[in-house]
């Protein structure tokens, strides 16, 4: 994709705004604004070439498009804002000794420097909202999720490819011991894998163990990884086979729903305050979207649903 254009940014950030900002504190404010104008530019385009790196697809360029220009309207907001903060900070060297109110540019300062954190968070935290959107394939597989078999599914195929992958690469090492390293390469390369002749080399070269290819404990990790992965698959595969209920208690409304691994409560108006606390304890979070109070579905949450509930 292509990097916005850095005039089209350094226009986001008027030429008023950059020089009043150093208007008390430099010789040169008309230098500093332009300065602050292409630093605001520059530091989007390279977010901008960060984030490309992860919409490898039409659809994701289309998402980062999106969110980019999301992104950049709230660093604007708050760059201005920034800017406006230090406007009102001033050195002795412009304005003089006298009369200066060290107090007030001690404020003054302290705002500028609070706006300039808020900034830095802000980016920090956006930044890492739109790699999440572009890369929802690394995000962590929840029960509830309702492509949650597919992609354990796949993680557990491509397990096992490495582990056939691995098994296969030290039995070509093993076979071709004797004939030496060049015959280990040969049968390394010729493997359906696609080695190439560097990355043989870099098998056989041995590690800090003296041990060349992959290591036992790769394999038993690597194993006991696709056991663990198998065993999530089929709870996956017993909650979303399993049928959500809906039981109106005493006290509240409770909706168990195992496909999507959540308990809810509906309750009649607010709880008390001991109630809420005792839902908090055990993982239970109020969701405006839904009315609801909310929470991952465990024997600990079922528990204390039915009970605050009033459901025999």
């Amino acid at each position: 994709m292509i990097a916005p254009d850095l005039e089209q940014l350094r226009a986001d950030i008027p030429e008023s705004a950059a020089r009043a900002a150093h208007s008390w504190t430099s010789h040169v404010p008309e230098e500093r604004g332009e300065q602050e104008r292409t630093g605001y530019a520059r530091s989007l385009i390279y977010d901008f070439e960060r984030l490309s790196e992860f919409a490898t697809s039409e659809l994701k360029q289309t998402d980062l498009a999106r969110e980019f220009e999301r992104y950049r309207a709230g660093y604007r907001r708050r760059y201005l804002a920034y800017l406006a903060a230090r406007s009102r900070c001033a050195s002795t060297m412009i304005t003089g000794g006298s009369g200066f109110n060290v107090a007030r540019n001690d404020k003054a300062n302290r705002s500028a420097d609070k706006h300039s954190g808020d900034l830095s968070e802000y980016r920090k935290r956006a930044l890492a909202a739109i790699r999440k959107v572009l890369t929802p394939e690394l995000a962590p597989i929840m029960k509830g999720d309702s492509d949650a078999a597919e992609r354990l599914e796949d993680k557990i195929a491509k397990a096992e490819a490495l582990q056939e992958r691995m098994r296969a690469c030290n039995a070509a090492i093993r076979k071709h011991a004797k004939a030496g390293e060049s015959a280990q390469v040969a049968a390394l390369v010729a493997l359906p894998y696609g080695f190439t002749e560097g990355a043989a080399r870099e098998l056989l070269k041995p590690d800090s163990c003296g041990r060349i290819g992959f290591a036992d404990y790769e394999l038993t990790n690597n194993n006991a990884n696709i056991r663990r992965m198998r065993s999530r698959l089929a709870e996956v595969e017993r909650a979303h086979a399993m049928p959500s209920a809906d039981v109106q208690g005493v006290h509240a409304r409770l909706e168990d729903a195992p496909a999507e691994n959540r308990v809810r409560l509906y309750f009649p108006g607010k709880p008390s305050a001991e109630v809420r606390s005792q839902l908090k304890s055990v993982g239970f979070r109020w969701a405006p979207s839904q009315g609801a109070w909310s929470a991952f579905r465990n024997h600990n949450t079922l528990t204390t649903a039915r009970a605050v509930a009033g459901v025999s």
